[in-house]
């Protein structure tokens, strides 16, 4: 029996390749998503059937191996964004022949080998908004534009 060797692959995973991946279970609420309870993870082994062309359409998969919290049953087919699927942690299983892999990806359209390379960019995360009780510094103006306008006409020149 020879050992498996697995190759950490990201976002770079084919028709055809085995993947394996963490992802995290949750109590399902089907009222209130933010209020949803995460009660474990689940780790997930599957061949991809289905490679989509355009980022917009889900990979196809079927579960070779699953253990964890709410494991799936083997020959269950998945439907998964690229995105989803493709961490930092995504490993896939090395091919007898890297050689013949290779030769296939170069033959792949360039829609999806874009596809492939869009799934490998990290998105920038935003910026941390300030909360409610902090305040948002300002360029030494307080009040609204709409103030400023009325003070320097003189509507509040009146008052006392």
């Amino acid at each position: 029996m020879t050992r498996q060797q697995w190759i950490v692959c990201g976002a770079e995973f084919i028709e055809g390749d085995v993947i394996r991946w963490h992802e995290s279970v949750f109590q399902p609420n089907r009222y209130d998503r933010s209020q949803r309870v995460k009660v474990g993870h689940r780790a997930v082994t599957a061949q991809v059937l289905f490679d989509p062309m355009d980022s917009n359409e889900m990979l196809e998969l079927e579960v070779v191996a699953s253990e964890g919290r709410n494991a799936y049953q083997v020959g269950d087919t998945l439907r998964r964004a690229r995105r989803t699927v493709s961490r930092e942690d995504t490993e896939r299983l090395a091919w007898s022949d890297e050689e013949a892999r290779a030769s296939v990806v170069d033959s792949l359209p360039e829609a999806q080998l874009k596809a492939v390379r869009e799934a490998q960019t990290q998105i920038p995360k935003p910026l941390a908004q300030p909360g409610y009780s902090q305040k948002i510094p300002s360029a030494g103006t307080t009040g609204a534009p709409w103030r400023r306008k009325r003070k320097a006409t003189g509507a509040y020149a009146a008052k006392p």
